[in-house]
């Protein structure tokens, strides 16, 4: 039993995050500068899997939340990212989303932030999150990728440590 505790003792936090394309562009929510996590950064569509949520669900309920949008045109998992990141003493799992709709609308800010429809050749400009600059880019050149992403970080949320592997 003893071995066992060090699974259940560990914190884990479940997280869906969906690249919604149309027409070759990309929607990105210009995060708030009030945000705790990744102020300020351009950032895909997602947050947390509440307790007893499936990841479709969670996802679908994120992107209706944040955005309004309802009518998807299909949805594919593109890549499964672990974030051990100690300052908050949890490893985030991120179950990564390419959604696609067929037409372009625009949101409206909100408490979350500002959208913008982007171009993925001007990823290199903006700022974000490590991880979705270059799944944008592996994308960009293989639009049927999966990725396995590993981003470790030390005490003070400094990227140490990062593994791509793309199927």
């Amino acid at each position: 039993m003893g071995g066992f505790s060090k699974y259940t003792n560990y914190k884990t936090v479940l997280s869906v995050n969906a690249l919604i394309w149309c027409n070759g562009k990309v929607l990105m929510l210009k995060r708030a500068d009030s945000k705790k996590v990744d102020p300020g950064l351009y950032a895909g569509i997602g947050g947390k899997v509440e307790p007893h949520e499936s990841f479709y669900d969670a996802l679908l309920r994120e992107i209706e939340e944040e955005t309004g949008i309802t009518e998807l045109e299909s949805i594919r998992p593109y890549s499964v990212t672990q974030h051990p990141y100690p300052p908050s003493d949890s490893e985030w799992i991120n179950i990564y989303f390419i959604v696609n709709i067929t037409k372009q609308i625009k949101v409206r800010s909100s408490g979350d932030g500002t959208f913008h429809w982007i171009d993925p050749k001007e990823i290199d400009n903006l700022p974000t999150p490590t991880d979705i600059k270059e799944y944008i880019k592996i994308l960009s050149k293989n639009p049927n990728a999966f990725i396995f992403g590993f981003f470790d970080h030390d005490k003070k949320g400094k990227l140490i440590e990062k593994t791509i592997k793309v199927l």
